[in-house]
């Protein structure tokens, strides 16, 4: 192996002083001027700025010299046992990240050092025998019909935060739209009277989503009588209260707010998308119309529902079976106590 050149030696020296703070602000141009959406921007910068946090709150060096595999091995330890909800408390929340959070994380961090290794930050791609994080493919029990009357029950409809609430709700269950849509959903992009939106997706997809009737006479009451006076050009359809746009935080504390008022505690935005989806196979639609309305790139991504779906009608033939119905479900007959000689 040839011997690097003086040059070569002190350019690896200067690399390696860089800070990760120095590479995360070198990556984010890199992925602005590549086309990225803002979304898959922020999402890159908040794990890589969880990721420097954890190194700091442990007193780990912050070069990238000593940064690799061994200090994201921590990491993900770290995640699966603590909870920072936003990197910034003194002290972590009880229980760990789910699955499906850390391996978003762990793809992020793959992405950034690849990225590293093919600018020539560094000689080799430290994560290269990093697997990717598996995280079960667990069946998500979807709202029941009382949980969602019950959410929409405790947005009062005669308040403009009340009836925003309840638009926002209505149209998430209705369409199965991300977090991140509707905070960014635009007013040109709405067509109450015609029943239909328009949304960017991940990546940059944009695509045309449909909505039902009782969506549009919600949205209609929303929008005519409750929401605020935009607070200058009026581009977002979701404002607060002073009409200002939504923000994700915002969006949040929303659903911070529902979940305590309605007693839901499991309600997540991500839970109306998965109620949205599972009834809409359930009542008749298909995997091909699903997939286009949810930005699906694959059929494969749109399996869980079907999945999901297949659970809810077992649990319906359950109680609606014929032949139990015709015959009488045989009723569970006491056991018997049996004497061990």
């Amino acid at each position: 192996m040839a011997t690097p050149t003086k040059t070569e030696q002190r350019r690896r020296r200067a690399l390696d002083g860089l800070t990760l703070r120095d590479l995360i602000s070198n990556w984010e141009f890199h992925n602005q001027t590549e086309g990225k959406s803002p979304h898959t921007v922020a999402w890159y910068n908040d794990t890589l700025g969880a990721f420097e946090r954890f190194l700091e709150r442990n007193q780990r060096s912050l070069l990238l010299a000593d940064i690799g595999e061994p200090e994201v091995r921590d990491f993900i330890a770290d995640m699966r046992e603590h909870r920072w909800p936003n990197g910034f408390e003194k002290e972590a929340r009880p229980g760990g990240l789910t699955p499906e959070s850390i391996q978003t994380r762990v793809r992020a961090l793959k992405a950034f050092f690849a990225w590293l290794h093919r600018e020539e930050f560094t000689d080799t791609h430290r994560l290269a025998r990093l697997g990717n994080y598996k995280a079960p493919r667990e069946l998500v029990a979807v709202l029941t019909d009382d949980e969602v009357a019950t959410i929409l029950k405790v947005c009062n409809q005669k308040q403009d935060w009340g009836m925003r609430d309840y638009a926002m709700v209505t149209l998430m269950l209705d369409t199965g739209l991300r977090r991140a849509e509707v905070v960014g959903l635009r007013t040109a992009d709405v067509s109450i009277d015609g029943g239909w939106l328009k949304v960017m997706g991940k990546g940059g997809k944009e695509r045309i989503v449909p909505f039902g009737t009782v969506t549009q006479r919600v949205l209609w009451r929303y929008f005519r009588q409750y929401r605020a006076e935009p607070l200058g050009e009026d581009v977002y359809f979701f404002l607060t209260l002073d009409g200002r746009p939504l923000s994700k935080d915002g969006f949040a504390s929303i659903f911070v707010r529902l979940r305590r008022r309605s007693g839901v505690t499991r309600l997540r935005p991500h839970l109306l998308r998965h109620t949205f989806a599972t009834r809409y196979l359930i009542h008749g639609g298909d995997v091909f119309s699903l997939k286009q309305i949810l930005g699906h790139t694959t059929l494969e991504m749109v399996q869980r529902y079907v999945n999901l779906a297949s659970a809810q009608v077992s649990g319906q033939h359950r109680k609606f079976s014929p032949m139990d119905r015709m015959l009488g479900a045989p009723r569970e007959e006491p056991r018997r106590s049996v004497r061990v000689r």
